[in-house]
Parts: C-alpha cells; sequence; structure tokens
C-alpha cells in the first residue's frame, strides 16, 4: 500500500524531484511458526507468511512508515540496518537504546525518511531474531541527480550504461544466510551448558531457501585446508564438515571451562541430508544486464559467493557507489551489502550460484540456480570459456569448490582494500576525539566483550531506554566508559579497534562490527598494538598504514582474524544525527555474548523525543 506525501524535508531540500517523493506504508505480522527451509522443520519467525521477510521498494526521498505486529511468543523489534535514521533516533530498533521491545500481541509503528540510496535490509534486533528467520531486503531507488559509476564498467556505452541503469530499477536480492535446526535461544542454551563459542551450522541458505549437504569424509579431508591441518594434528573435521571445538583444534580460551560432553548430538556431527528447496533467479538476455543485490545476513559464517561462468562488477558496497571493480568471487561478512551488475552474454540455460563458508570452522556450501529465460543472448557477445560442469543444465566455469577454495590460480577475488566511493569522497584530515576498544572474549569462551572491559547485557535498559534516559540521575549506564561512547555534534571521532591476544584469547575470528546511523570512513589498520593517542601521532610513525584520500564509506567494518599476534583497524566519522545509537559485533552468538556499546552522539544537543515514541508505540 503505498500513500502520496510530496513535502518530505529531503524532498525539498535536496536532489529527489517532488513528483518522486511519497509516503510509503508497510506492514508486518510477526508469528512464530513451523517451517522447514532446509527441508528439515523447526519454529521460525515468519513476517507476513514467509521467510525471508517481504522486500521493501521505496524511492529516494520518501518517508517511510513501517508497521509491526508482534504475535511472537517473545518480546521483539525491527531494525533498518544501514538506515542512519536522520532526526529519527527512536525508529532505530535496537531494545533498551532506541525503544522499548514491541511486547507480544504489541504493535509499534516505525517512521523514518529514505535519505540514501541503494541496497539495505530489516532484522530481527531483539536476542537471536536473525537466527530464527526474521530479515528482510530494502531497495530504494537513487534519484536521477546521482552520478552512477556506470560509465567506468570496461567498454562501456551510452546504450550498455542505460541497460544497466534499467537493469538496477530492477533488482534482485540474494539474502545469504546460515541455519541451524535448534532456535537461537536453544542455540545460546548448549553454548552455556558446554562453556563453548559454538560456530556449527545445520545448512547455507539464499532466500530462505536451501538443504542440509553431506558429503563423503574423503571428500571433507581432500577439502579441509593445510593451516587447519595442522591445528587437527592428526584428527579429522566431522561428518558435517564441523571443526572439533576443542582447545588444540581452536585454541580457545585456556583459562576459561568447557565440557564438550554437554553439546547435544547432531550438533557438531551426524549429518542427515535432507529434501531441501533452491532460488532460482530468473533473467532475460535481452535485458544484456543483471543487476544482484548480495546481502549477508548470516548469524555465524563468512561466505564467498560466486556464479559459475559469470563474473561481476561490483558498483556499491553498504549502498555506497563505488568505482566499479570486476570480482570473480565475493567474500561477505555479516551484514554487509555488495551490489553487482553481472553481464547477460553466456550460453542460455540454468547456472550454478554457490555460496561456501570461508572461514576454516566448516566446510560447507549451499546453491542456487541462475536461469536465462526467453531470449538468446544478443550477436557479438563473447562467451568464456566452459571447463568444468556445474549442477545446472550449461557446462560451466565453477570458481570455487565446496570448501570454497578458488578452483584455479586465474579466479580473481573482490578487493576490498580499494572499494572507492563514487564520486570522491573523503574525511576530515584529523579528529577531535579518539576511542581505542580492546576486542576480546571475557569471562567465558561465548562471552565477548568490545570495551574489553565489560560485557554488555542486550536485554539491559529494556524499559528505560538510552535515548530516553541519556544521563545518570535516570540510567545509571548512561556514563559507563565500558558500556558507553558519548560525542559532541559536529564533531570527528575516530575510533580503534584493537583485537587483543592473550592467554584467555590466544587466537580470534574476525569480527564484523556494524555501526548504526551514519557511515565512516575505515582509514587505517595494521598489525600489533595501537600504542599512540591519536590516528595524527600514529601517522607519525606508520603512515603507510592509513588513508585519507580514498578510504571506504561503510557502516560495517571488520577486523582480521589474528593467530600470531594482535592487531587494529580505526574508522573515522563526524557526528551529525544526535541520539543513541548501536555499535556491535554483526555475528549474532558475540552480540548475544556482550560485544556491543553504545554511541551517544551530541550529547550536547539530545534530541526532543516525540510523546509517540516516549510514552508509546509510534502512534500506532
Amino acid at each position: 500500500m503505498f500513500l502520496y506525501r510530496p513535502f518530505s524535508a529531503v524532498c525539498l531540500l535536496a536532489y529527489a524531484p517532488l513528483s518522486l517523493c511519497a509516503h510509503v506504508f508497510f506492514e508486518i505480522n510477526l508469528t512464530w511458526e513451523v517451517r522447514a527451509p532446509d527441508g528439515q522443520p523447526r519454529y521460525v519467525i515468519l513476517s507476513n507468511g514467509q521467510l525471508p521477510g517481504p522486500q521493501l521498494n521505496m524511492n529516494y526521498g520518501d518517508d517511510v512508515e513501517f508497521v509491526v505486529h508482534n504475535n511472537l511468543p517473545f518480546d521483539s523489534t525491527v531494525h533498518f540496518h544501514g538506515i542512519e535514521q536522520t532526526d529519527t533516533p527512536w525508529s532505530d530498533g535496537t531494545p533498551g537504546v532506541s525503544q522499548k521491545p514491541i511486547p507480544q500481541g504489541g504493535s509499534f509503528t516505525y517512521k523514518w525518511t529514505a535519505t540514501q540510496y541503494g541496497a539495505y535490509w530489516y532484522h530481527g534486533h531483539a536476542q537471536g531474531e536473525i537466527q530464527d528467520g526474521l530479515y528482510g531486503p530494502i531497495f530504494i531507488t537513487p534519484p536521477s541527480s546521482q552520478p552512477s559509476p556506470f560509465g567506468l564498467i570496461a567498454n562501456s556505452t551510452s546504450a550498455s550504461i542505460a541497460a544497466m541503469q534499467s537493469a538496477e530499477k530492477k533488482a534482485q536480492f540474494a539474502l545469504l544466510s546460515d541455519w541451524d535446526h535448534l532456535t537461537s535461544s536453544e542455540y545460546r542454551a548448549v553454548e552455556e551448558a558446554s562453556g563453548l563459542d559454538l560456530f556449527c551450522v545445520d545448512s547455507l541458505l539464499i532466500n530462505g531457501k536451501g538443504a542440509v549437504n553431506c558429503q563423503p569424509q574423503a571428500v571433507l579431508n581432500a577439502l579441509t585446508p593445510p593451516p587447519l591441518l595442522h591445528l587437527l594434528n592428526g584428527s579429522t573435521v566431522s561428518d558435517r564438515g564441523c571443526t572439533p571445538p576443542s582447545k588444540a583444534a581452536l585454541d580457545e580460551g585456556l583459562n576459561f571451562t568447557s565440557n564438550i560432553d554437554l553439546v547435544p548430538a547432531g550438533l557438531l556431527d551426524g549429518c542427515t541430508p535432507t529434501n531441501g528447496s533452491m532460488e532460482t533467479f530468473y533473467v532475460d538476455a535481452a535485458d544484456e544486464w543483471f543487476n544482484l543485490q548480495i546481502v549477508s545476513a548470516m548469524s555465524i559464517k563468512t561466505p564467498v559467493f560466486s556464479i559459475d561462468s559469470h563474473p561481476m562488477w561490483i558498483y556499491a558496497v553498504d549502498g555506497i557507489y563505488i568505482e566499479p571493480q570486476l570480482a570473480d568471487t565475493v567474500f561477505l561478512y555479516n551484514g554487509e551489502r555488495f551490489s553487482a551488475m553481472i553481464k547477460l552474454d553466456q550460453t542460455p540455460g540454468d547456472y550454478t550460484i554457490r555460496v561456501a563458508n570461508s572461514g576454516a570452522d566448516q566446510i560447507l556450501s549451499g546453491y542456487a540456480k541462475l536461469s536465462y529465460q526467453n531470449h538468446t543472448p544478443h550477436k557479438g557477445h563473447q562467451s568464456y570459456n566452459a571447463t568444468t560442469s556445474s549442477n545446472g543444465t550449461v557446462n560451466a566455469t565453477a570458481y570455487i569448490n565446496y570448501g570454497g577454495e578458488n578452483t584455479t590460480a586465474s579466479v580473481i577475488p573482490l578487493d576490498e582494500t580499494l572499494l572507492v566511493p563514487y564520486p570522491a569522497n573523503k574525511p576530515a584530515p584529523t579528529a577531535d576525539a579518539t576511542h581505542i576498544l580492546k576486542l576480546g572474549r571475557l569471562g567465558a569462551n561465548y562471552n565477548w566483550s568490545l570495551s574489553g572491559s565489560n560485557l554488555y547485557d542486550t536485554q539491559a535498559n529494556y524499559q528505560t531506554p538510552l535515548l530516553f534516559h541519556p544521563n545518570s540521575t535516570s540510567n545509571p549506564d548512561a556514563y559507563d566508559p565500558s558500556l558507553i561512547i558519548r560525542t559532541i555534534n559536529g564533531t570527528w571521532v575516530d575510533i580503534v579497534l584493537q583485537v587483543v591476544l592473550n592467554a584467555a584469547a590466544p587466537a580470534q575470528p574476525a569480527h564484523p562490527v556494524h555501526k548504526h546511523s551514519n557511515k565512516a570512513y575505515l582509514i587505517g589498520a595494521g598489525t600489533g598494538t595501537f600504542n599512540y593517542s591519536t590516528v595524527a601521532d600514529a601517522m607519525n610513525v606508520i603512515p603507510g598504514s592509513f588513508n585519507l584520500e580514498t578510504p571506504s564509506l561503510r557502516d560495517s567494518f571488520t577486523t582480521p582474524s589474528v593467530l600470531q599476534g594482535p592487531a587494529w583497524i580505526v574508522f573515522r566519522y563526524q557526528v551529525v544525527n544526535p541520539g543513541a545509537f548501536y555499535l556491535h559485533c554483526h555475528i549474532q552468538t558475540h552480540l548475544t555474548g556482550g560485544m556491543a556499546m553504545t554511541i551517544m552522539d551530541g550529547v550536547d544537543v539530545w534530541p526532543t523525543i516525540p510523546e509517540d515514541y516516549l510514552n508509546g508505540n509510534g502512534g500506532y
């Protein structure tokens, strides 16, 4: 249902023509029902009876009204991932931070303006609701005045640019997720009982479709990468492809108590194949180009994505246009979005889309299909040589195997160090404040800290959200530096994410840290300890570790996985949107385990909360 209201503030102040700006209305009903996304029934969260939830389509400048009816047997909220929530921090969807949770049987209205363009997504933010299926895609059509990078794609002509612009308006989404036959609360209960940081899942889904794939042990052994073989020290991965969660294999916290015998049978081993389902993306070669928005809705895993015989021009990341880059494979950390323009120049037929776990914790793949319909490729289109059979009907080139490894040395992965914004965009040369966070385990294998000194209770302040109670007199957490970062409006802020290694955590996985509200520039990275007070001090000593001219502009920032020593990254942003916003690891089990903080931006000009939100449910 679409209701038109032509006087959006963005329409009046920015690029979008008045005729395109509207008031758009979406309504979802959340229910807890039995479904079998990978062929094995379990309780899941459905949004309007489906998983994933319905796609939200809108134009830049639209005013959005999103109503949630919570018919789940537990509290819920919905967060709009990557949406900056300019002047609407009460619609960010984080319980205890920006709102009270939506109670069982309750409803809530989120209202915000589409001040950005590109690919985003929405998901649950109360406990582990992503693991249970609460997520869906968002696409915001850019204004006609927004410069696009399609002219930078090799061999572009005015006709091909027009074809790409047309394809962008018909974007399809590939939402990638991991799936387990335990619910999120059951999964967490096993971690707490066993003392282990678990990571094994049953399947990988594409748009909520998949199957449990079981491979012969010999195949799994052959796909085990050499570094993991060294850690396994003579043992093997399980029949589910999972690395044994033992101290010898994973170097988990040496000072923490764990008992693998308390992990129920079937979670780490005991693979039973299922007859699930497979997503199909239908394309027409007459369109020349196919626009695919690839979203990592993963709870735990880090997938690598490819389409047999179809290289991808990656032209936007986290919703922001970049200088296009040609790649055969794309690695996605939790929450990230990559926009791909794909040339439809192959022999008509079906081509396998491959999604494989890229980490050493499990050897696992999921599949979908790219299916040409109606037309043959235009005359003159060049076709890549087919050398490897796919699961489809065409003899095609597979770029990755079941374990996510490249099939040949010529496969081109996306280079994430070269995601240059288009048009050019760079931060201030210096920052006004610096905050150094020390990431690591704290107290147990399954508990993680973002500050290094405290665990964030994701159920804290449920009835006294920090946005509503920003002062210590009403909320003692508001001034706790181990949980809160407080900033001044208009200032530039550097946040250093220092990955710490110690006896409690002699190794660490990558942490995809998501920043709510406005985006930030990834300006630096390095190994070792960040022994500096500011980036300016560090640049005097290690200038090669920083890029202030062409840094990527993101809402997710991933620390490197570390085995041999500590490492760090730093991002910079300007405080322009006063309010309380989450900063957290987007691995769901890490967030549940405490890996979060709240940034209280612009405490000197704190917003006045509308009565409908302060003491209500958004005016529903």
